[in-house]
C-alpha cells in the first residue's frame, strides 16, 4: 500500500472513529429529547463524518496501483453482494415474525465485510 493510500485509510480511521463518538451522542440526544424541534437535525449529524469516510474510502480506492484497485473493487464487490444477501434474508425472516433491524447497522455490515472481502482478495495475490 503506498503512502496516498495509507493517508487516505487513516483520514478514514479518524472518521469512524467520530462517527462513532457523534452517533452515540446524536442517539442519545434524540431519545432524551424526543419532541424537540432539533430532533430531525441531531439525527443526521453523523452523516457528516460519514460523508468525510466516504470521500477517504473513494480517494483511498482510486490512489493505488493497478493491484490495488483490483483488490480494493473485489472487496468491495464482496461487501455489496453479502449486504444484500444478508438484508434480503434478514428482510424475509421479518416476513415470519422476526423483530425488525433498525437500517443504522448496514453500513457497519458493509463495513465488516469490506475488511473480510479485503483479506479475501489480499489473499490471492500474495
Amino acid at each position: 500500500m503506498n503512502a496516498t493510500c495509507k493517508k487516505y485509510r487513516n483520514q478514514a480511521y479518524v472518521g469512524f472513529l467520530f462517527y462513532g463518538a457523534i452517533t452515540v451522542i446524536a442517539m442519545w440526544a434524540v431519545l432524551k429529547y424526543p419532541l424537540g424541534v432539533w430532533r430531525l437535525p441531531v439525527a443526521l449529524t453523523p452523516m457528516l463524518p460519514a460523508l468525510f469516510i466516504a470521500r477517504s474510502i473513494v480517494r483511498m480506492f482510486s490512489s493505488g496501483d493497478e493491484l490495488q484497485i483490483k483488490i480494493h473493487m473485489q472487496s468491495l464487490a464482496f461487501a455489496f453482494v453479502g449486504t444484500v444477501l444478508l438484508t434480503l434474508t434478514y428482510g424475509f425472516l421479518q416476513m415470519a415474525g422476526v423483530p425488525t433491524a433498525n437500517w443504522v447497522w448496514v453500513w457497519p455490515l458493509m463495513g465488516t465485510l469490506l475488511l473480510v472481502g479485503k483479506q479475501v482478495a489480499k489473499s490471492k495475490y500474495q
